[in-house]
């Protein structure tokens, strides 16, 4: 809890303490001429005793008696007679101070005859004298005490151990997710990405749960990403080394083998074309995720756009024993990169053209809807497995060719640069295995309505 807790703790005490002085005063300032005529005497049996008592000594024997009577039962306490003894001039007849207000309703409870507890006296020298007993609370008595000695102590111990408690309670439950986030903030920090918060936080449903899920999900994409360019990486690496290895060998075999220069100096030439082809298709990867692209946009038919995949890819499939059927619609604009979109597209009918079979056909459908179109692209081949097909737009997945039994060329990059062409276009791909056999490629494109620059969102 810490310095949360005596945050809480003191802003809580602090704020009902202003609170309660703003209220009692605005409640003082509107009821204090109801306060000041408040009977400040004391009106009671008791009282009535005393005053009478006084009163006889002060007829009978004057201020002398009762100045006597004081000495020798008193003492030097003559000054805690509880009550005034006040003359026409409205001075006490023992030197205490006299406050005006109770001088003053003490003369208008003379005139009450209903009044007990007041009595006004002659001595025999015919001095007058008022005899009464003022409140003890009266501020204006200085020789009353003011603050009661015995204070009750439980009435205001609750309260303070209460909102001890109650702060204690508030902080630990708004600091202990809180802990939690900051444990695995550090531990996300030092490379355990697999650092997950919503597992302790518990079945909480509140602004600081909404926080956790969000830095799981957060720490969930950061493992994805740095996954993914580490196994690119590791890709990249594997898929370079290998030609890198046959030119070096090719090198020196032209070495050792001076006759078989021509014959090596192919080998060379098209290894040179195969890292010619891999850089190219990285750079093209890498300026799409970096949305570094032809930003040329214009309005296309994108069922012209198909067609024209659909025919080149069905002349190589020919030569296979295989067709790509396509029946072409009417005309359809949408708004994009031509180019971009012919790569992306080609690129999954081509991949459909490798894995169907021979005597078989690759399948492509058009449809239009209010909310864009859809590009089906369906092969006859034997599918993949499912748990494969969340990562089957990943740079350099390729499914098992032995599995295929295909051989298939490429470097597994064409699925991961149509995903990214698609996403750039606001569209989206994704791959499912249909019923009656083989892999369908679903490509879904707005329509001309999203005029933009080919920025992801």
């Amino acid at each position: 809890m810490g310095r949360l807790f005596w945050k809480i703790f003191f802003g809580f005490w602090l704020t009902l303490l202003l609170t309660g002085s703003v209220v009692g005063g605005l409640v003082w300032l509107h009821n204090r001429d109801r306060i000041e005529q408040l009977e400040v005497l004391v009106d009671n049996p008791r009282a009535d005793m005393g005053v009478n008592m006084v009163a006889r000594i002060l007829r009978l024997g004057g201020t002398a008696a009762l100045e006597d009577m004081l000495t020798s039962q008193q003492g030097n306490r003559r000054h805690r007679l509880p009550m005034l003894i006040v003359d026409d001039m409205g001075r006490d007849l023992l030197g205490r101070p006299v406050p005006e207000l109770v001088l003053h309703k003490a003369r208008e409870a003379l005139a009450d005859p209903g009044q007990a507890g007041i009595q006004q006296v002659t001595t025999p020298r015919g001095q007058r004298l008022l005899v009464f007993i003022p409140r003890r609370g009266h501020p204006s008595m200085h020789h009353v005490e003011h603050f009661p000695r015995n204070l009750p102590r439980l009435p205001l111990l609750i309260p303070f151990i209460g909102s001890l408690l109650f702060s204690a309670a508030l902080a630990w439950y708004i600091t202990r997710p809180i802990r939690f986030l900051r444990e695995a903030t550090n531990q996300f920090a030092e490379g355990r990405l697999d650092t997950r918060v919503m597992s302790r936080i518990g079945k909480r449903r509140d602004e600081i749960t909404d926080l956790a899920r969000d830095f799981d999900d957060m720490a969930e994409q950061v493992q994805q990403l740095v996954t993914a360019q580490k196994r690119l990486l590791n890709d990249v690496s594997h898929e370079l080394r290998s030609p890198l290895a046959r030119l070096q060998v090719a090198i020196e075999m032209g070495r050792q083998q001076p006759q078989k220069l021509e014959q090596l100096l192919q080998r060379v030439e098209k290894e040179s074309h195969r890292l010619d082809e891999l850089v190219g298709e990285l750079l093209t990867l890498s300026r799409l995720e970096a949305s570094v692209n032809d930003t040329t946009h214009d309005y296309f038919d994108i069922s012209g756009l198909v067609a024209a995949i659909a025919d080149d890819a069905g002349f190589e499939a020919s030569s296979f024993d295989k067709q790509v059927v396509f029946q072409q619609q009417s005309e359809i604009l949408i708004y994009g990169n031509m180019e971009l979109l012919r790569r992306a597209i080609e690129n999954v009918v081509r991949n459909a053209v490798y894995y169907t079979p021979e005597h078989s056909r690759v399948e492509i459908n058009l449809v239009q809807s209010e909310e864009g179109v859809e590009i089906r692209v369906c092969d006859c081949g034997r599918g993949v497995a499912e748990e494969k097909l969340p990562g089957l737009f990943q740079p350099f997945i390729r499914v098992d060719e032995t599995d295929q039994n295909v051989k298939i060329p490429g470097y597994g990059l064409g699925l991961a640069i149509a995903r990214r062409a698609v996403e750039i276009h606001h569209g989206s791909i994704r791959a499912y295995n249909r019923k009656e056999g083989g892999l369908c490629i679903v490509t879904r494109l707005p329509l001309m309505g999203k005029k933009n620059t080919g920025t992801a969102n």
